[in-house]
């Protein structure tokens, strides 16, 4: 233990829990195992013998902590209100040598990132095999595929026509990797609803794996380093992956202009209509993500801006709020549970072919398209703003 005076607000969080076991069916990992200590009840009554000294932090009482996904469901249905989410990051910070961290260090390195997926998509993963761990992550990285070069950092004015403000789009590490041609996306629909757009060149990871992996020092100044980065002057900041932006909804203080998700953006600028979209006679599975779910209650942004495109069948991939197992590096960490709690999605796609499935945060995406990879499908998996501006009647200039 690190801090000798953290228990004490972590006991009196604790104390909010009153064991009434609504949690249990709706967690992921207790659906999997039925077992007490893989439910936020069990979890909270670890940590609070933990915290109190009756319990030793060992390797066992660690990994039952370690297997929360982080996805709040329990949050969401807690009468009590228990911030579960906090307590847990809160205990992992008075952990310590967890492995989580080496993964962490890794994909938030936003140049190593970007250097380590171009190479995933060169090389077979074949040639990976023989390292474990890394043969993972080379097949994570390879299967959404090439899908572009994000953005550069810059200005980008909107249609002198149509300008209605200034908004900030938020990269990331993973999303700039990762999903390129969603980023492009991003920028191609604000501009084209009025918007101008400032990307800026020194905006690093948004902090969240390192928030999770029980370093808040680095969370910390990961904030500073984005709330210095972006212009005080907009109207608002954006971000395209869920996991990102509920992590940056929590930054205190606040980034300056605020922030929203691309999608909730989008939706209620008021400047988008059916008539701006090509219509598309086809079915398509939409997931939405826990954090959209859980956290944001925001599960209704992607299908409302989806429905703006004439013609388009929209079918629910995943049950709302139940994590796919991707949950930021734990795909990485815990690779068996994780394709566990993906295979009741993937089971869901399996009866149709040359599918198009779209889920508006980056780790599920790079999940679901693994697994889908591996079973042979051939199905396209696209962030929202992806098919929105594939339909998009004239783009900006």
């Amino acid at each position: 233990m690190r801090d000798p005076d953290a228990p004490i607000g972590i006991k009196e969080e604790l104390d909010r829990c009153v064991k009434c076991g609504m949690c249990l069916a709706e967690c992921p990992t207790y659906r999997l195992e039925a077992d007490e200590n893989e439910s936020p009840r069990g979890r909270l009554a670890l940590m609070e013998g933990l915290v109190q000294g009756h319990l030793d932090g060992d390797e066992p009482l660690i990994a039952h902590l370690d297997h929360c996904l982080g996805c709040r469901r329990c949050e969401r249905i807690c009468p009590s209100q228990v911030r579960y989410g906090h307590l847990n990051d809160q205990v992992r910070e008075l952990l310590s040598d967890r492995k989580a961290s080496r993964w962490a260090g890794l994909i938030q390195k936003q140049s190593l990132l970007r250097l380590g997926t171009k190479l995933a998509q060169a090389v077979p993963t074949a040639f990976s095999a023989p390292l474990g761990g890394m043969h993972r992550l080379h097949g994570i990285a390879r299967a959404l595929g090439n899908t572009g070069t994000a953005p550069s950092p810059g200005e980008y004015p909107a249609p002198s026509s149509k300008t209605r403000g200034r908004v900030g789009l938020f990269l990331g590490c993973a999303s700039a990797a990762q999903q390129g041609g969603a980023l492009q996306a991003a920028l191609q629909m604000l501009r084209h609803a009025g918007y101008s757009v400032s990307i800026p060149a020194a905006s690093p990871c948004c902090g969240a794996l390192s928030q999770h992996a029980g370093d808040p020092e680095t969370a910390a100044r990961l904030a500073s380093e984005n709330r210095d980065a972006f212009d005080k002057k907009l109207d608002m900041v954006l971000s395209i992956a869920s996991g990102c932006g509920t992590h940056i909804d929590s930054y205190q203080p606040a980034l300056a202009s605020g922030h929203q998700d691309i999608c909730r953006f989008l939706l209620e600028c008021g400047s988008l209509s059916t008539a701006d979209f090509a219509p598309l006679p086809k079915r398509v599975f939409l997931h939405t993500p826990c954090s959209v779910e859980n956290v944001y209650r925001g599960g209704d942004w992607a299908r409302g801006l989806l429905a703006l495109i004439p013609d388009l069948e929209i079918a629910t991939a995943g049950e709302a709020g139940q994590c796919c197992g991707a949950a930021g590096d734990y795909m990485l960490r815990y690779p068996e549970i994780a394709a566990r709690l993906r295979e009741p999605i993937l089971d869901e796609l399996r009866s149709d072919t040359g599918l198009i499935l779209l889920t508006s945060n980056v780790g599920c995406a790079m999940h679901l398209a693994h697994g889908l990879r591996e079973q042979g499908a051939a199905t396209e998996v696209l962030h929202p703003v992806e098919l929105l501006a594939r339909q998009l009647i004239g783009g900006p200039a």
